[in-house]
């Protein structure tokens, strides 16, 4: 579990700062929107396209640049053609601090998150493999059912698709979930700290549903 919750933590701090002839969709019509989540939340700066991302951040953080571009670059070497990330809060206020925050900080948020990678493949071959036996931004089906325990369910128990994995976790005052599957030539990864549980799946549904 504590693996699982390092590795959204690192996900929320990377986050402040082609096609596929078999997808009609890019990951920017996949990625989360404030209609996926509760009302009231707001989309954080720094959110988008994961090249433009890496280029406004290259000079005012280098180290961040190192770390993200070197995930990015292992991904494309997987067949990942294109990427986003985008991360939602309940307010302009707590984006700033999670831009200020270190992992172990972020990992002890008490507000609501909504962290969300999508990963688009060359190709639906390359996406399940980068599914099943890579580590995509420090995600992983193995990764996750090696942490979750109990609290794991996978394949259509999860509602999303034949390759996916998702884990609900409660810490102290703290409710995590985190989804990552496969579907067609994409691979996505969902974290959303402190929503609702019910509310959590409908927004990895809506997601799921996207895509074409």
């Amino acid at each position: 579990m504590r693996t699982v919750v390092a590795a959204m933590a690192i996900v929320m701090l990377v986050a402040c700062g082609g096609s596929s002839a078999s997808a009609t969709t890019g990951p920017a019509d996949v990625a989360v929107n404030s209609n996926d989540l509760p009302k009231g939340m707001v989309r954080c700066d720094g959110s988008g396209d994961m090249d433009t991302f890496l280029n406004s951040i290259k000079t005012k953080d280098p180290s961040t640049y190192q770390s993200t571009k070197s995930e990015w670059d292992s991904a494309k070497s997987a067949g990942a053609t294109g990427a986003v990330v985008v991360f939602y809060t309940d307010n302009k206020a707590h984006c700033s601090s999670i831009q200020a925050s270190n992992s172990n900080d972020l990992g002890g948020a008490t507000y609501p998150l909504a962290i969300n990678f999508v990963v688009q493949f060359k190709d639906q071959a390359s996406a399940e493999k980068g599914y099943t036996t890579e580590s995509i931004f420090g995600f992983s089906e193995s990764t996750l059912t090696q942490s979750g325990g109990s609290a794991v369910v996978k394949g259509p128990d999860t509602g999303l698709s034949k390759n996916s994995v998702a884990l609900t976790l409660a810490i102290g005052s703290q409710s995590f979930y985190v989804a990552v599957w496969q579907n067609k030539a994409f691979m996505v990864i969902l974290g959303l700290l402190n929503i609702d549980i019910a509310q959590s799946k409908k927004t990895a549904t809506a997601l799921n549903g996207r895509i074409k």
